[in-house]
């Protein structure tokens, strides 16, 4: 059993969180697998010590990592449930949310990797299983509000779907360094998601 124990003092709680910061800055430099706790502490100026009251090695923190890069994914999808139900412009708001989505692209390392890493890994797949249905229940949401007499199966494809060509599509969008190139991109994006949505 672990003796592992939430921290309630605000500032053990402040070292954790920028123990975890440093972790995700690391992470993303360095992979996960060329990445040494002494490289995280020494990020954070914090004692190895100290990291071990808080977690209980490198794997603990990595998730507690990715578990922070889906609450803020989770922040984005939100908003965009809120601005494609209420806004009249509805491209404005997939646009939105498209780029929205690639800033967090700054992370790409820890996302492509989480990946492959996720498929050998059973204490990453198991919060990530989680949070991954409660994005995709809101695109779900979206898609019923949106789509009358659809099925429940087309909604689920559907909700898959948007999800993977967006996240997908924003690497390679990432990737490009011309701003002219990339804004063209996100423009045939926004209108592939839009006509998919059946918004005309």
């Amino acid at each position: 059993m672990s003796n592992i124990k939430e921290p309630i003092q605000k500032r053990a709680i402040e070292k954790k969180l920028k123990l975890i910061e440093s972790a995700k800055k690391v992470f993303n430099d360095k992979g996960y697998h060329n990445t040494y706790i002494k490289d995280i502490t020494g990020e954070a100026e914090i004692s190895i010590g100290l990291f071990y009251k808080y977690f209980e090695d490198k794997n603990d923190i990595y998730v507690e990592v990715v578990k922070l890069l889906v609450e803020e994914e989770m922040k984005v999808v939100m908003e965009f449930k809120n601005t494609i139900t209420k806004e009249d412009n509805k491209k404005k708001a997939i646009r939105t949310y498209i780029e929205n989505k690639l800033e967090m692209i700054t992370f790409k390392r820890i996302i492509e990797e989480f990946q492959i890493l996720i498929r050998e890994n059973e204490a990453i797949k198991d919060p990530f299983n989680k949070v991954k249905n409660d994005y995709l229940n809101v695109i779900k949401d979206i898609l019923f509000e949106i789509w009358d007499n659809e099925t429940d199966a087309a909604i689920h494809v559907g909700a898959m779907l948007i999800w993977r060509t967006i996240s997908s599509n924003n690497i390679e969008i990432a990737n490009i360094n011309n701003l002219d190139l990339k804004k063209e991109y996100i423009d045939n994006l926004t209108d592939l998601i839009y006509k998919y949505m059946k918004l005309d």
